[in-house]
């Protein structure tokens, strides 16, 4: 199908005067400011060409407003979402945008075994602290993922969460040079990733920052027979 528009996808879900209204009585943020997320969330979807593909089962961790989810639906996708959903009161949100998601935060060594009870063709989480950041409150909760972190879970999407060899992940990740610890250390021992030994580890699967406007962090993709041959 053609790609939608920004205006157009605020049009279907309701229009702009409504969406910033939920945001205003909910302290949401992204219906807030639903332009800018829109724009945001439309420009991963078109860019991983959802428009184009064949029907996907699309899990969006760390969903956020539920905008992303409500666009693949859109395209025609089915798609499923989590986040720690109680933390922020934005559940007016989901309701208006028949969004549902999962209540569940993926944490270090933790297996998501059966929470989804489904299997995805793509797995994607944008601006995603996974591996930098244990909890948004307090802040300063930081639980860093070395090698050992992230092979476990990339080996549990694997078995758990991913149909099929083409199946893939694709995440945009805040940048860890710019969080603590490794912020504060000298530029030459530190990589986008974090420590050297995990900018060795996500080279291979590594994508140019430069190819969506939209990024803030850096962005890697790694298919499920990658996982199991490499990992």
């Amino acid at each position: 199908m053609e790609k939608l528009t920004v205006q157009e996808v605020i049009n279907i879900a309701g229009g702009q005067e409504v969406l910033t209204n939920i945001g205003a009585l909910s302290a949401n943020k992204y219906f807030i400011n639903v332009v800018d997320t829109v724009n945001e969330q439309l420009g991963w979807a078109n860019h991983l060409k959802l428009n184009e593909s064949q029907n996907l089962d699309i899990l969006d961790i760390g969903t956020g407003s539920g905008f992303f989810p409500y666009i693949c639906n859109l395209y025609g996708h089915y798609a499923e979402s989590c986040d720690e959903r109680y933390v922020l009161p934005w559940e007016e949100g989901y309701r208006h945008l028949k969004i549902d998601p999962v209540n569940y935060l993926f944490e270090k060594n933790k297996s998501v075994g059966n929470i989804f009870n489904k299997k995805f063709d793509l797995i994607v989480s944008f601006r995603s602290f996974i591996g930098t950041t244990k909890n948004w409150f307090p802040k300063n909760d930081v639980d860093i993922w070395n090698i050992d972190e992230w092979k476990f879970f990339l080996k549990d999407c694997s078995a758990h969460l991913l149909k099929n060899n083409n199946s893939r992940i694709f995440f945009s990740c805040n940048r860890a040079d710019e969080l603590p610890p490794y912020n504060t250390m000298p530029k030459e021992d530190i990589t986008i990733w974090g420590s050297k030994e995990l900018g060795n580890f996500f080279r291979p699967y590594q994508i140019d920052r430069g190819i969506h406007p939209n990024t803030f962090g850096n962005m890697f993709t790694i298919t499920k027979e990658q996982i199991d041959k490499d990992l």
